[in-house]
């Protein structure tokens, strides 16, 4: 066995080297969903992979033709693969919204997932199996974890995972640099205590996205801008977001109607859901680190990116990109691709370490038992939401890195015991920019990517991969209203316990989550502090 791929840190590379990092985290996928068969073939320089294989199932309750209970064997299969069931043809053309309807993905669901049970002990869990995933997904089709008008489906469904040809930018980026394939997701749930983890190290307790999403507790932006109001003036940061509303191409009466709506109008607004999540970014003087991606695009140009910086897809209507089951995934390939295109073609490209993560596994099936044994975030280990003591991970999640300085084709896992989680993207940040001090124990706790940056020089040219993304089909027809799933509702909760204004009944959810956070945070066209 390899064990190169078992990364020392090394953060006087990461402080000589990187200048700027940059973070996108896309929605609700797990590791086998997206890069299960990335290596089917083999791993370069001898290294291990933690891919998918033809032997690997899960269980489903079923009655034979004679009314005779047994549990069947689901395999795992790949998007599109032709197959029988029951000796009988079974067409599979590829569909790019798997998995539809969106499985269970809180905390319950995900327990069961995992272990299949519902509940588990608390203080000394048992090994997770990973067998739940069918199971899970039938159940939650049948007994209402899905309430937004999702027709049900096979629930075999869930073991279909995605060809690198399905995702080729994701997957060229993953050998062309860097992929950690045991980075976990830091709670097993979903996905606003997860976003709370990469941002605060701790979710407050919470564990599901309700009832209560908001984390009061103290960010990696208010450890930077602390760093910035005591003289650190080199440092700068912003969180660059998508937008809710269609393009600005439609009529001139649809564009002045969206001008009328927002102010400032399209070209100027964003949604930012980390902002909307974490109270303490709510404080006004901080409107000015808050753009559009089009403004972290004007600043890959220039070079001129902040320290770090944070970037959100668009996460409902018809643009939708944050690859949320079941939107089309194609479509947040595209954004993968024009943002690693916007920062390799950047004068600020050797001094960037790009970073590609998802907040949670999202239901999707994943065969890797993710770790026990994490630290809590509260050093008195207080039990939290549904009693959870936070020790120990969620499902693993993609995570891919990009720089000039990372070798091509490394499989990246930190040495020690303690695994990549999201808040390795917190300890990261921290030691590149020398800031003091840790925000929870479990950041503290947390290896940083340094070690992944081992070349003594960039690569350049030819050696820095091209990447293609799929055709994206035409966009949803304007009869069709885009696809509303269980975020949506939350976001829509929170902005009426921020405003106290609850969403208007038959009006289109993501206009309505738009409008009321311009409102909310007085967008204004308001461009990010210059780095």
């Amino acid at each position: 066995m390899s064990t190169s791929q078992y990364i020392q840190p090394n953060p006087d590379a990461l402080r000589k080297r990187i200048k700027h990092i940059v973070v996108l985290m896309l929605e609700n996928r797990s590791f086998d969903n997206l890069l299960g068969w990335l290596y089917e073939k083999g791993a370069p320089r001898g290294q291990d992979f933690e891919g998918l294989h033809r032997g690997l199932w899960n269980p489903l309750d079923n009655i034979d033709s004679d009314g005779i209970p047994f549990i069947e064997k689901v395999p795992v299969e790949k998007n599109g693969q032709a197959k029988k069931r029951f000796g009988k043809p079974v067409p599979n053309p590829v569909d790019f919204t798997l998995p539809d309807p969106d499985p269970g993905e809180g905390f319950a669901d995900t327990t069961h997932q995992l272990f299949l049970k519902y509940q588990v002990g608390q203080l000394y869990p048992p090994a997770p199996n990973n067998m739940g995933f069918v199971q899970n997904y039938q159940n939650a089709m049948l007994f209402g974890t899905l309430t937004y008008g999702d027709p049900p489906t096979d629930p075999r469904e869930i073991m279909k995972t995605y060809t690198p040809e399905q995702v080729p930018v994701l997957s060229a980026l993953a050998r062309g640099f860097a992929v950690c394939d045991q980075y976990q997701a830091s709670v097993p749930s979903q996905t606003l205590p997860n976003r709370s983890f990469v941002h605060a190290a701790t979710s407050d307790g919470h564990v599901n996205n309700q009832p209560d999403a908001i984390t009061r507790s103290r960010t990696i932006f208010n450890q930077i801008q602390d760093a910035i109001d005591d003289g650190r003036t080199e440092l700068s940061w912003a969180v660059y977001s998508g937008n809710m509303l269609p393009p600005a191409d439609g009529t001139k009466s649809e564009r002045a109607k969206r001008k009328r709506d927002l102010p400032g109008g399209f070209n100027g607004e964003h949604f930012s859901l980390t902002r909307l999540t974490m109270e303490q970014l709510h404080d006004s003087r901080l409107d000015a680190n808050f753009g559009t991606l089009g403004d972290f695009y004007q600043n890959c140009q220039t070079g001129k990116l902040p320290s770090y910086c944070f970037l959100e897809p668009n996460y409902g209507g018809p643009s939708q990109n944050d690859q949320h089951p079941p939107s089309d995934i194609r479509k947040g390939e595209q954004l993968i691709a024009d943002i690693y295109n916007a920062v390799r073609q950047s004068p600020a490209f050797e001094e960037t370490l790009l970073i590609f993560n998802y907040d949670e596994h999202g239901g999707c099936y994943d065969h890797f038992p993710p770790q026990n044994g994490a630290v809590p975030p509260d050093a008195a280990q207080q039990p939290g939401q549904q009693g959870f003591l936070f020790n120990r991970f969620g499902v693993r999640v993609p995570c891919v890195l990009v720089s000039p300085w990372i070798a091509e084709g490394t499989i990246a896992r930190p040495s020690g015991y303690t695994p990549y989680d999201h808040t390795s993207v917190i300890k990261t940040v921290q030691n590149c920019f020398n800031l003091n001090g840790d925000l929870t124990e479990r950041s503290k706790a947390a290896p940083d990517f340094s070690g992944l940056l081992s070349l003594s020089q960039p690569r350049r040219g030819k050696a820095i991969p091209a990447v293609t993304p799929l055709v994206i089909p035409k966009e949803v027809p304007k009869d069709e209203p885009p696809h509303e799933n269980a975020l949506h509702h939350v976001m829509a909760g929170l902005i009426e316990k921020h405003t106290g204004k609850p969403a208007p009944k038959n009006t289109d959810l993501s206009t309505h989550l738009q409008t009321s956070y311009s409102k909310l945070f007085r967008l204004k066209s308001k461009k990010p502090k210059k780095p």
